[in-house]
């Protein structure tokens, strides 16, 4: 039963989740520890690793937090419920949809959609902000320089590493 839920609720989350993975978060959050499945802390680690791997943040997610809850099925199942939606929108588009997509109506709807996914955004900062076990002024301090690196152009996968590191240091040290 528990296989089945999970494939649903990230099937759910799959088709009402638009704005990328990041936008998704907050959804997922709210699914997976609102059902007990994981606690807070548990999810955003889970988070942590699955942005420090290749692929899709919401697939990555989904697949942790999958075999974290059933192991290799849950896994399956999770990624493959995250993913069909998907999967189905791409092939409706690629069969024609695309002429739609110009109409100023769809333009209305995909701006009210962007907004949405600005407030998800926030909403995804702010939850992981709150378990963070840091000092609040050097988490703020760090996610600005961060910010500032990738806006001037440094790739994000190498700023992860470097605040990896950076987080390592600071332990080592007790500041964390």
């Amino acid at each position: 039963m528990k296989l089945l839920m999970l494939f649903l609720v990230f099937l759910k989350i799959g088709a009402i989740g638009f704005g990328g993975g990041y936008g998704m978060l907050p959804l997922i959050e709210s699914e997976v520890v609102g059902r007990g499945w994981l606690s807070k802390g548990e999810f955003w680690d889970l988070v942590a690793i699955a942005s420090s791997t290749p692929g899709p943040i919401a697939v990555n997610v989904a697949t942790f937090v999958g075999y974290r809850i059933s192991g290799f099925f849950g896994a399956l199942l999770a990624t493959s419920g995250a993913v069909i939606p998907a999967f189905f929108v791409i092939l409706f588009i690629a069969m024609g949809m695309k002429e739609v997509l110009k109409t100023k109506e769809a333009a209305w709807v995909l701006t009210g959609m962007k907004a949405a996914i600005i407030g998800l955004l926030f909403m995804a900062a702010y939850s992981l902000y709150s378990v963070i076990d840091a000092p609040k002024k050097l988490v703020v301090a760090l996610a600005g320089v961060s910010f500032v690196l990738v806006f001037l152009g440094m790739n994000p996968f190498f700023t992860i590493l470097m605040f990896a590191a950076v987080g390592f240091v600071l332990g080592k040290i007790g500041m964390i």
